[in-house]
Formats: structure tokens, sequence, C-alpha cells
């Protein structure tokens, strides 16, 4: 006699197999994703450069480097490994050049194929292999670098102007300094630098390095203006070249706001006004090129470059120049 299904009965069966199928999908769904798991974690280290690699890497390259040399790693993140390997090879004018213009080759330490904006758009002259990092080198025209401003500081006169007069900056060395460098914590101060104003902390000049606007680390000259007069710095007998190439920003905390006042910078060649930067917040590493000598002699002459901002409050300016020869096309990058 045929078994008879009551409605209550048929009822209870579909709850049951709906729940059985969604119990299997669950696992089904559990047991995909700890597969994608295990191969996503295996092609992730597959792609990671063993530090074995790396050091090989830096070996070879230390072997072969030159004094005028500059090193790079790519992607910008891998740059704390790349210091640990051959850190001994980069100063920090290298680890805050304002271009390319002073090196003669340029080496770039890649992995997962990254490429650097900073070298040539042209083949490499060289290329190998370690592993996961790859090793390329570009050839550089020579450099038309003549006089670095930023790194002869020391050798120039600071002043600062009050009611039209300047007064000098004396130079202190050892005079305390340290603070700062840190997170939040502004620009390190170096212990030895021009003061302008004991009173005013910040009007000091020196070699620092500032972080700009895209968190670069820049090498500069910090020379922040105290206000609608002018605190000046002077090169004596300086080489001149053809044209000179000043870079400029203002410290990254200070210039994100995007709430306070240009500073002006002015540069004069033996008096004459040659050229006038104006850098609002924003610019962030700015360039101005201008012309020092348009016969292409070899002169020397006085170079000074005048800062200074209608309202001086977190002005942090810092700034890099050099003066260079001829034209070479590759020295902006």
């Amino acid at each position: 006699m045929p078994t008879l299904v009551t409605t209550e009965a048929a009822e209870g069966v579909a709850p049951r197999t709906t729940l059985r199928r969604l119990l299997t999908y669950a696992w089904a769904a559990i047991l995909l994703f700890s597969v994608v798991e295990v191969v996503t974690h295996y092609v992730i280290r597959s792609r990671v450069a063993p530090m074995s690699d790396w050091r090989a890497a830096a070996s070879f390259v230390r072997q072969e480097s030159r004094p005028r040399d500059l090193m790079l790693a790519v992607p910008l993140w891998a740059d704390p490994i790349l210091r640990e390997v051959i850190g001994d090879r980069i100063s920090v004018e290298d680890a805050g050049r304002s271009d390319i213009a002073r090196y003669d080759r340029i080496w770039v330490f890649s992995i997962r194929g990254a490429e650097s904006d900073e070298v040539p758009h042209r083949a490499p002259n060289f290329t190998r292999e370690f592993g996961g990092v790859k090793v390329m080198r570009w050839d550089l025209p020579p450099s038309r670098v003549v006089y670095d401003l930023t790194a002869h500081i020391r050798d120039a006169e600071v002043s600062i102007f009050e009611n039209g007069v300047a007064r000098p900056c004396p130079f202190r060395q050892g005079s305390g300094g340290g603070d700062g460098g840190g997170l939040s914590t502004g620009v390190l101060t170096p212990a030895s630098r021009f003061i302008c104003d004991p009173g005013r902390p910040w009007l000091w000049v020196a070699q620092t390095v500032n972080e700009d606007l895209d968190l670069m680390p820049r090498y500069c000259v910090w020379q922040h203006p105290a206000g609608r007069e002018a605190i000046r710095v002077t090169f004596r007998d300086v080489p001149l070249g053809t044209r000179l190439v000043l870079y400029g920003d203002i410290f990254s905390e200070h210039e994100r706001m995007l709430e306070r006042g240009p500073v002006d910078a002015v540069v004069r060649v033996n008096g004459n006004e040659v050229g006038h930067m104006v850098h609002r917040d924003g610019d962030s590493w700015k360039r101005m090129e201008v012309v020092t000598s348009p016969d292409g002699s070899n002169a020397t002459g006085e170079v000074t470059i005048d800062l200074s901002a209608a309202d001086p409050h977190l002005r942090t300016f810092c700034w890099a120049a050099t003066t260079r020869n001829g034209e070479r096309s590759e020295d902006a990058q």
C-alpha cells in the first residue's frame, strides 16, 4: 500500500534540503577561499626578492661604482633596503638630490619590473639580473655643473636687513642645535649655522634636509625669511657658467595647509637681478633657471640670494642652487 506524505511532512523536507545545500556552499566557499589564500601567498612570496639577491647586486655595483655615480631603487618604497645593502655609497646629497645634473652614471636597482622616472628615456647601457633584483646603468653626458652653492654655503656671507641696513649674521660653530628631524618635529637644526637673531631661533642659514610636499627629502640651504626685508646670502668669486638653476620649497607640513602667503626668492649676479621666484603653497620643489653669462664666458662674479615674505610665519623655505654650463637636456629629469 503506498505511503502517504502529509502536507506537514512535505513542508519540513524542503527547508532541510535548502539548509544542507547552504552548508555545502558555505564549506565550498571556505575551501575555495583557503586555496586562493595559499596561492596568493605563494605568488607574493615568489615575487619578493630575498636579501641575498639584494646583497649580490650591491656587491657587484660596489666593485663597479665610481665617485660621481648615483644609486637608486624602484619602486620607491624599496629605498630603505637599498640603503641597508649599499648605504655607504649613498651620501646625504645623493639622497636629497634636486636632479641628476652632477652625476656621470645612474645605477638602478629594480624589483617587480618597476621603472624609474629619473633616468634618460632610452635603453640602459648595462643590465644584469641578480635573482629578483635587476640592476641597470645609464651613462650620462659629462656633467655641466660648474659650482654648487649649496655645498659652499659655509664660504658665503649672510646678513639680515633691518630698516634698510644690512646687519651681518655671524656663523656659530657647534652652537647647539639638534632639534627637529623627527616625525612632526620639523627640519633638523644643525649645530653649526649662521644665526641672524637669537631671539627668533628659526632665523638661521645652513645646510639641512627638508621634506617637500611629496615627502621627498631635499638637501638644501635653510633660509627662513624674516619679513618684507630680506635675509641675504652672498657668494663671491663664483664661477658663473652660462646659467644658474635654483630649486626651492617650504617644509611639507607648513605648505600642505595651503593657507599662508608666498615667499620671494630674488637672485642677483653682480648686483643685477637675473631671477625672481615666487613660491606659493602647493608649488612643492619648484625650479627656476636664469642666465648668468649669455656669451658663455668663464667669468666669475658675485651671486646673492634674497629671501623675504610679507608674512614670514611658517615660511620654512629651503633652496638648492648650482651654476652650469651649456645645455644638457637630461639634467632636469
